[in-house]
């Protein structure tokens, strides 16, 4: 297994990147404003592309807590 195949997954794929606990959930939150900060930026300058990905990865991080079970 490659050193990064845990990190190659994409922005806006629900997939665990940490084992359960504080560090999924402060990933999941990272991926959630990053994700709101695409979006946004998306609408700024009328890029639906970007609004669009920025939406889909903001929901994943959504998932990504709703599954973890650290709080």
């Amino acid at each position: 297994m490659n050193q990064f195949d845990d990190r190659d997954n994409p922005d806006d794929s629900a997939e665990p990147r940490h084992d359960e606990g504080l560090g999924e959930e402060a990933s999941a939150f990272g991926q959630r404003v990053k994700g709101k900060t695409k979006d946004i930026a998306g609408e700024v300058t009328g890029d639906e592309s970007l609004e669009e990905k920025g939406e889909r990865e903001n929901q994943a991080g959504r998932e990504r807590q709703r599954n973890n079970d650290a709080i």
